[in-house]
């Protein structure tokens, strides 16, 4: 479908006497206004918490100082360059003139995400002491979540849209939302034990385990060597303490020794009117979407992160994730914004975290990592049941099987007595061997190419002065 206030509307959804007396029950003769809260709904956050809607262009100043949109629309050709913005000095029109309190506005994500709805409660007003989105009203939050609008029912583009005219799709969008009616989406199944431990080389009572300690400490780091399908068992943790299977609670990112407090928290980034403006890191954009929906459990995974500056990357939220300090009763301003409702990790988040022990750039883990994190070592499965099984389901022959689990159980077994230069956190895992959905003719190339392309290299880089030694390793592997 074509978005909606672009020219047309979607079949279904056009004004109808049904969708006009809804309207008229429900707003009377307010108007409903849809607002895009920066890029990404990177400033909803701030906008719940606040209790605000605000735009940005804050190099025109207050708004009121000028007499037509016309003027505004000069003014913004010169401050962004343009021929003609058209839709901004729309936006910063009708934002001072045209929004009245007693209004509704429904905030949106994208094109397919709402987040909620309230109603406006004030005149407009520039705020000078804001670091960025200085033109702003109050708002009254009604409703806060997140609801994907389904195909093909996309929307705008625009940060500020009159919407008042698209009554039925107002309608089936309140609808979705929950207000005055029961919610449109179906529930999701429940994502069991028994779905989590399909194709995972992990015992039943070693998976309750961290989920136990996930849910008491609310943090665990799953930690071992390449190839043990870290990521893949954290995922199936995720969606395990969620209660089903819903990517848009779990979110993933890997630190490294460049990642920072203003990636992972807050901090200033080039705008598009050029300048600067504060946005919300990953992090805290994901906290907030926790806050908003506190009855369901969100996951964040953080993959290498050991790799990261532990201190430099959360600052003042080291503290706060520790499953007793979840609580506003601990929450603290933050550094790039002092002036905001002090924060806290909502109860609602759980973290994960991975680490790969063969990494000879790190000596020691953060001590403040250790204390609060719970960490559970995941072990290659060459020798269990469910990784022959696993093979021989997908069309590995019985033979070869048994090479591969005789031969890297040998292997491991010489790395693991290597404690001079390896040791146990230097293995070789099993997922190089675990079958892809696009790979076919598990057979002797198959099993040589693994070897050779992936295994190999890693041999190298753990004997990397024992050229010798590892062709011999290599040999025996092919024999």
């Amino acid at each position: 479908m074509d978005k909606i206030e672009n020219g047309e509307s979607q079949d279904g959804m056009l004004s109808s006497e049904s969708a006009e007396q809804w309207y008229q029950e429900r707003f009377g003769s307010a108007r409903v206004w849809l607002l895009a809260p920066g890029p990404k709904a990177q400033h909803w956050g701030e906008f719940q918490e606040e209790g605000i809607i605000a735009i940005g262009w804050d190099e025109l100043g207050d708004l009121r100082k000028f007499d037509d949109r016309g003027d505004i629309h000069e003014r913004l050709r010169e401050v962004l360059d343009r021929p003609d913005p058209f839709n901004s000095s729309l936006a910063c029109y009708q934002f001072v003139c045209e929004l009245q309190p007693g209004d509704h506005v429904v905030v949106k994500e994208g094109i397919k995400w709402l987040l909620g709805y309230g109603v406006i409660e004030s005149d407009y007003s520039y705020d000078s002491g804001r670091s960025t989105m200085r033109h702003v009203r109050r708002v009254r939050w009604e409703k806060t979540g997140r609801w994907q609008l389904p195909e093909p029912s996309g929307i705008t583009t625009k940060t500020l849209t009159k919407f008042s005219k698209y009554k039925g799709w107002l309608l089936f969008a309140f609808q979705l939302m929950g207000a005055d009616y029961p919610p449109v989406l179906p529930t999701p199944e429940r994502y069991t034990r028994e779905e989590a431990l399909k194709e995972l080389f992990v015992s039943g009572e070693d998976f309750d385990h961290i989920i136990g300690a996930l849910k008491r400490k609310k943090n665990v780091v799953l930690e071992g060597p390449p190839g043990v399908g870290k990521t893949f068992v954290a995922k199936r943790l995720a969606y395990r303490v969620i209660g089903y299977k819903d990517p848009e609670k779990v979110s993933m990112v890997q630190f490294h020794q460049s990642y920072a407090y203003e990636d992972f928290i807050q901090g200033y980034r080039p705008s598009e009117e050029g300048g600067f403006e504060r946005r919300d890191g990953v992090f805290l954009s994901f906290c907030r979407a926790a806050a908003a929906n506190a009855d369901q459990r969100y996951v964040f995974i953080i993959d290498e992160v050991n790799r990261g500056n532990l201190s430099k990357i959360f600052g003042e939220l080291m503290m706060l994730i520790e499953a007793d300090k979840r609580d506003s009763e601990y929450a603290v301003p933050l550094t790039y914004s002092p002036e905001a409702k002090p924060f806290h990790v909502p109860a609602n988040l759980y973290l994960i975290g991975m680490m790969n022990t063969a990494d000879r750039s790190l000596a020691m883990v953060d001590y403040a990592l250790r204390r609060r994190f719970s960490f559970h070592r995941l072990e290659p499965a060459f020798g269990t049941d469910q990784f022959r099984n696993h093979l021989n389901a997908a069309g590995v022959d019985e033979a070869l099987v048994g090479r591969i689990v005789k031969r890297f159980s040998a292997l491991n077994e010489r790395i693991r007595e290597d404690r001079r230069n390896l040791g146990p956190g230097f293995e070789i895992g099993h997922s190089f061997f675990c079958p892809g959905d696009d790979d076919e003719g598990f057979d002797e190339s198959w099993y040589q190419a693994i070897v050779r392309q992936e295994i190999e290299p890693l041999l190298r880089e753990y004997w990397f002065d024992r050229a010798e030694h590892v062709d011999g390793e290599i040999r025996k592997l092919l024999a």
